[in-house]
């Protein structure tokens, strides 16, 4: 067991050690660079290690023969032994499965890192639809001083910052600039469901700023009923949200319809998580009171599967219960 074994602890430690050293470094500058995921990159990070391997083979097994290890003294006959060929089976996964412990050893020196929001969002989406929307997703550059989207001007993009801070210039009644906050990394910039003139100046802080950026009618025609629509949301900066309604952007005075497409489930996801509960016990149902306004319920994806008039209807009461509803058409 033990001649059997140590060569393959060796295997092990090389593999993964390997394995994850390169696939963080490429995480950390490809996988920033061009979009990848962080699955993307320990795949490539496995493509290196195991090359590394079959170069390492020899190398470790020669270095395994001079520890001079215990040597069995089996002939040919007690080889061929079934027992024997488990026990070697046995000997080679224990040594393996230790050397890929011992090869771990470079997590205790990574620094923490929260996974990236594009990440997040595409692993609450189907499979089908992670796919689509990584497709979709683009990656962007920019230096300090930068200008990512300007007072006045429409955009058609939603923004995930990947690295790098960047300020929020908004303006006071007398039309002079100030900053609202800064956002960094974690932070999404946008309302998806709208396409008007920008009501701030949104300018890269740092030397070197990363953002990954999707058209908002792909992340709405993807995201709009599942639970990424809602962690999107919920990434936005909250003095951000604030200076937006100071601005006039609220849902006061939406107009609402039964019927389908009108953005009923949009203005709920775009709600915080106090005024979604309120919303839900507008509805009624015992199901929807279930809810207790943590993040990942599925408030948003419970609502969207709701009837037109049932959504209508809960909005239309929860808008009444604030004096911001004006009649449906």
């Amino acid at each position: 067991m033990v001649r059997t074994a140590v060569p393959f602890v060796g295997f092990g430690f090389f593999d993964n050690m390997i394995m994850l050293t390169v696939g963080e470094t490429i995480d950390c500058t490809f996988g920033v660079a061009f979009g990848f995921s962080t699955l993307a990159a320990a795949g490539m990070g496995q493509m290196v290690s195991d090359a590394s391997g079959i170069t390492l083979q020899g190398l470790i097994e020669r270095f395994a023969d001079r520890l001079g290890l215990p040597d069995p003294h089996l002939t040919l006959a007690q080889q061929q032994m079934d027992l024997i060929k488990y026990w070697m089976i046995v000997s080679r996964i224990f040594g393996i499965v230790f050397g890929c412990f011992l090869g771990m050893f470079p997590l205790i020196m990574m620094p923490e890192r929260q996974p990236r929001l594009v990440d997040q969002i595409a692993e609450k989406l189907s499979s089908h639809n992670r796919a689509e929307f990584q497709r979709a997703v683009s990656t962007e550059h920019f230096k300090c001083g930068d200008k990512l989207v300007s007072y006045g001007e429409t955009s058609n993009k939603v923004f995930m910052i990947q690295s790098g801070q960047v300020e929020v210039i908004g303006r006071d009644l007398d039309g002079v600039p100030f900053m609202v906050c800064s956002i960094g990394p974690g932070h999404a910039f946008g309302i998806p469901e709208l396409s008007r003139p920008s009501h701030v100046d949104l300018v890269a802080k740092d030397d070197e700023v990363i953002v990954q950026s999707i058209a908002k009618a792909d992340f709405l025609r993807i995201s709009e009923e599942q639970e990424g629509m809602e962690i999107f949301l919920e990434a936005r900066s909250t003095e951000h949200q604030v200076y937006l309604r100071s601005q006039g952007q609220s849902v006061a005075g939406n107009k609402l319809r039964a019927e389908k497409g009108t953005g009923k489930t949009r203005m709920f996801a775009s709600l915080s998580q106090e005024e979604k509960l309120e919303i839900l016990r507008c509805v009624g149902t015992e199901e929807a009171l279930r809810f207790k306004g943590d993040l990942g319920e599925g408030k948003v994806n419970f609502f969207a599967k709701l009837s037109e008039e049932e959504k209508m209807n809960a909005l239309e009461a929860w808008m009444a219960k604030r004096g911001e509803y004006e009649g449906s058409e």
